[in-house]
């Protein structure tokens, strides 16, 4: 059986603090999980594939909405500390002990602040 790629993926949801997020998890199951953290006004959907596969190869991809985003409930936080906020409920909500974190543009201002509060 053929394991899922950014393509092929379901589309699922995890709830956190009254939030339903929406996630895609692909890739091995060895390693640290590396957990996408999008654009401005980006999604799930707005990674290239040709990245997220071939990092897929050695870990678990993580691509998710945050609150307010697409497919996800909520409001979109206001500022770079409460999005990192939402980043942290939503790694809990999957139960991941330690996660590494990828992110562009503001996705890397929430990154830093994640690593720096949590």
């Amino acid at each position: 059986m053929a394991k899922d790629t950014h393509v092929t993926a379901p589309t699922r949801f995890v709830e956190a603090r009254g939030i339903r997020y929406a996630y895609r998890r692909f890739g091995a199951e060895t390693g640290t999980p590396l957990v996408f953290l999008q654009h401005f006004r980006g999604g799930l959907d707005n990674w290239d594939p040709l990245v997220t596969d071939l990092l897929a190869q050695e870990r678990s991809v993580i691509l998710f909405n945050n609150a307010g985003v697409a497919s996800s409930s909520g409001e979109t936080p206001n500022t770079i500390d409460a999005m990192c906020d939402q980043v942290a409920a939503f790694v809990n909500a999957l139960g991941l002990p330690q996660v590494d974190v990828l992110g562009f543009s503001i996705g890397g201002y929430v990154a830093q602040s994640f690593v720096l509060h949590h």
